[in-house]
């Protein structure tokens, strides 16, 4: 039986895809095969000697330590594009809140509660918080991954001007794209073209403060900043410096600071990007499926450390092999097999970055000194027989 510890609470859906028979889950559980989380830090956490992977239902991995798992052959899953439509939905939101003033409006009628004319403070007050509609108005998205593409598209049909930015789009991303969307060479064509900006990218070291002031000088006046994606990509002291000499018009963002508060030029809020039922439900059962394929098949489906490997099960005999990404050393894995007298039926191997793994599908059970002499082939990490 696998044994998998949850770190956080993730939706009955997700937990009922790990059936009693072949699992037991729970917020308690030693020694486990895998642990399954949403936010949880793992970062200081003592990690178990028998763990054999993580699962985070959901798409940010930076609370745990990627790399660090990578070496110890623990492949790490999310859930890409799982929650792809619920930041989409907050997205068009936010642009709304913004462009009528909506935020900024709404306290101003909680400001006025007590007042003796207030039908009249009211219809005066409107004066202050009149917005504009969207048809021509120019947005650029940063980032055209699953959701960067559907806000790209949904802005399409609103009638805006839509530029993207992404040096590393993939093709089937690309042709998700509506014709009509614009992408930029670099990212200071798109900065000086728009009237809002969404961003939709890792937080990596690459992409810490991302925008910064560098980029602000390149924006329009009274641009607005939504950062949906990770707190670090956006730099919140020249964030509050483009507010006050209103170089920005709004900054929205789902991760408040005490800087951020009480700004009302800020719309904050409570990380609310995947926060709906259907996005927690995708996430948590489509985690728990690629957990599952790993502890039962040796897959790594959706693994954002490990290349992508997959070969179907039909309950035939594999070794799954965790190795450095160096050459030469699936020639030295089915050598060691064909000296044994071992046929290999099926074989995929990938790579990413500087960890390679290799799934063989193989017509009998490997016997232990197999095992031992593919172990000591040098840069190989870890091994797994299933079967």
């Amino acid at each position: 039986m696998f044994k998998v510890l949850q770190l956080n609470n993730i939706s009955q859906e997700g937990v009922k895809t790990f059936s009693s028979e072949k699992y037991h889950i729970g917020t308690s559980v030693d020694n486990p095969d895998a642990i399954i989380l949403r936010s949880y830090d793992m970062h200081e956490m003592s990690i178990p000697n028998s763990l054999k992977c993580i699962g985070r239902a959901g798409s940010g991995v930076n609370n745990i330590p990627i790399e660090t798992m990578a070496n110890h052959a623990i492949p790490v899953f999310n859930a890409p594009g799982a929650n792809a439509n619920a930041v989409k939905e907050l997205v068009i939101a936010s642009i709304l809140i913004a462009a009528r003033n909506i935020n900024q409006a709404m306290n101003y009628v909680d400001g006025i509660e007590n007042s003796k004319s207030l039908k009249l403070d009211i219809e005066k007050g409107k004066k202050q918080y009149v917005g504009y509609e969207l048809p021509n108005k120019t947005i650029g998205i940063i980032g055209l991954g699953a959701i960067g593409v559907k806000v790209a598209n949904t802005c399409l049909d609103l009638g805006m001007n839509v530029i993207g930015f992404d040096p590393m789009m993939t093709v089937e991303n690309a042709w998700e794209l509506k014709p009509g969307i614009e992408k930029a060479e670099s990212i200071k064509d798109l900065l000086k073209s728009v009237d809002i900006i969404t961003l939709h990218i890792p937080m990596t070291k690459s992409t810490k403060n991302f925008i910064d002031i560098e980029e602000i000088s390149h924006l329009n006046n009274e641009c607005v900043i939504i950062n949906l994606s990770r707190e670090g990509i956006v730099n919140t002291e020249a964030v509050l410096k483009a507010l006050d000499n209103n170089k920005l018009k709004n900054y929205v963002t789902d991760f408040p600071s005490k800087e951020l508060i009480n700004n009302p030029k800020v719309i904050n809020m409570p990380h609310l990007g995947a926060s709906t039922n259907e996005a927690e439900i995708k996430c948590s059962i489509m985690v728990a499926e690629s957990i599952k394929s790993f502890l039962e098949d040796g897959n790594t489906v959706n693994s954002v450390n490990f290349p992508n490997v997959y070969i179907p099960n039909n309950g035939e005999n594999r070794l799954c092999i965790t190795n450095k990404n160096v050459p030469n050393i699936v020639g030295q894995f089915t050598t060691c097999l064909g000296k044994s007298g071992i046929n290999i039926n099926d074989l995929s191997h990938k790579n990413l970055d500087q960890i390679g793994y290799t799934i063989l599908v193989i017509d009998k059970p490997p016997e232990n000194h197999i095992i031992d002499a593919i172990s000591k082939i040098e840069g190989v990490i870890k091994i797994n027989s299933i079967g």
